[in-house]
């Protein structure tokens, strides 16, 4: 064949390509490239993670050990730390998922040690000077008495880490500091102060039977108030059978309870024990008449047997008494920590999520007490691989806030244990408004105690008791400034 021929072939086959490349194009899309535009639309939407500044490093094996709570906590063990395998539930999965990460990106592994006393296990372990443990995740009480002791690093001098970002719980980095310094926060790596964050959860079928208002309607339009609550908790209050005596295995309450209420009734109306000054001070702030009015309207929900069952007073067990009550359908509303959410998985009746009541409408936000189980984040002064150790935790934190912290709020919370979606917004709020005051922490002149003891009984002036306490206060204040700042 000649040349000419040849490419006369190669032309005439040219040609036909193209006109069934082109009637191709003009027939409808099969499901597979619509499944493939569908793909690729989906992942120009999604959520792109943001990157913490850490240097790509190799670690060559090093382990990480984080100090935890062990078996004997119960259900305040640690479980966002270290897991050994999936096992298909979204915490223990997405704890795998993050570490499985972690460990391939810098070449190193995490652990944990389960202590039965992490506070005195760590204590013990600093002292004597050993590096047992790279991290320690002690509860607040036990973490401010560590960092009084100098058993622990400013937060701040730790090199990258970045605590202006948003896997750091802010308010707990502003709140947790005196003089600029930081010996404990929290954020995304844990889900143990979500956890201990304190809730109201309510009964929907006896907020429908009794005709009451929507308490999400209440908390959008700025209505939810401590007076708003005792109302309705009152309208809900039923003698069952009818031998005229209130009793808590019987009789229907309008609010279930322990003492920490107190701290919920008085954190929630935006009080605090301490506010800071321009240069990271605490100075006392919680005598004033806001406070005094707190004890005025939270009293009822708080001592008044008729209407409230106050497990501390009544030395009730927690899980196996109070919880009961709010169960079986016989209290409107159930005071507890955001865990109690979880515990209750197995209720059949319908239950919602809501803040606790500001004091007034004129309260800008709502606020929220953590109770003193909520884990800390903490760096031993023996721990001397501090540059892998802090790129461990800045990385840790900045991956948990699109693995943890989604199993814990969007799958856990929103869509296995929450009951609808209005929940879910309330979490919102809650979670954001958290509230680490260091003086509660402290309890300097045991202030709260005296505000806790004269709520409960409705007994007392507490103006007097405060007065008394003060100047004690002020002394424990001073010492622990002193024991944060002297070797600055």
């Amino acid at each position: 064949m000649s040349y000419t021929k040849q490419l006369s072939l190669l032309l005439a086959l040219a040609l036909l390509l193209l006109v069934v490349v082109g009637c191709a194009s003009d027939k409808p899309s099969s499901g597979t490239e619509t499944q493939s535009q569908s793909s690729s639309e989906e992942e120009t939407t999604a959520e792109v993670e943001e990157q913490p500044d850490l240097p790509n490093v190799n670690m060559d094996g090093r382990e990480f050990v984080f100090i935890v709570r062990g078996p004997n906590y119960n259900e305040w063990q640690s479980q966002d730390i270290y897991v050994e395998e999936q096992t298909g539930e979204p915490i223990v999965d997405a704890v795998f998922a993050r570490n499985v990460y972690l460990e391939e990106k810098y070449n190193m592994k995490i652990r944990e040690y389960g202590a039965s006393d992490v506070g005195n296990e760590a204590r013990r372990s600093i002292v004597a000077g050993s590096a047992d443990y790279d991290v320690v995740m002690a509860n607040t009480t036990e973490t401010s008495s560590l960092a009084t002791q100098h058993l622990l690093y400013n937060l701040h001098d730790m090199p990258y880490l970045d605590l202006s970002r948003s896997w750091w719980d802010q308010r707990s980095v502003k709140q947790l500091s005196i003089a600029n310094r930081l010996y404990f926060c929290t954020g995304d790596l844990s889900i143990m102060a979500n956890d201990a964050t304190w809730i109201i959860m309510f009964n929907k079928p006896m907020i429908d039977d009794n005709k009451l208002e929507s308490p999400y309607d209440l908390v959008n339009e700025n209505k939810w108030t401590i007076a708003k609550m005792l109302e309705m908790a009152k309208a809900t209050v039923k003698d069952l059978d009818g031998d005229g005596k209130m009793r808590h295995d019987v009789d229907s309450y309008g609010f279930v309870t322990h003492e920490s209420s107190c701290e919920g009734f008085f954190f929630g109306s935006g009080c605090n024990i301490v506010t800071k000054d321009e240069d990271d001070m605490p100075r006392l702030s919680m005598m004033n008449d806001r406070v005094l009015k707190v004890l005025e309207e939270a009293f009822p929900l708080i001592g008044d047997r008729d209407i409230v069952v106050n497990g501390s007073v009544q030395s009730l067990d927690p899980i196996t008494q109070m919880q009961p009550i709010f169960e079986s359908g016989r209290s409107l509303f159930y005071g507890e920590v955001m865990q109690c959410i979880i515990r209750l998985r197995a209720m059949e009746i319908d239950f919602g999520v809501i803040p606790f009541p500001k004091l007034d409408e004129t309260q800008p936000t709502y606020n929220h007490f953590v109770h003193v189980t909520a884990a800390m984040i903490s760096i031993p002064v023996t721990n001397l691989e501090l540059d892998n150790t802090c790129i461990m935790l800045e990385a840790m934190a900045a991956k948990s806030k699109y693995t943890l912290q989604k199993a814990y709020y969007d799958i856990c919370l929103e869509g296995k244990f929450m009951r609808d979606e209005e929940s879910s917004a309330m979490l919102d709020i809650i979670l954001d408004t958290r509230n680490f005051d260091i003086g509660y922490i402290y309890n300097w002149g045991n202030l709260f105690t005296h505000f806790r003891t004269t709520l409960t009984t409705g007994k007392g002036d507490f103006a007097s008791r405060y007065a008394k306490a003060e100047s004690s206060a002020y002394k424990l204040m001073e010492k622990t400034i002193e024991a944060w700042t002297e070797d600055a």
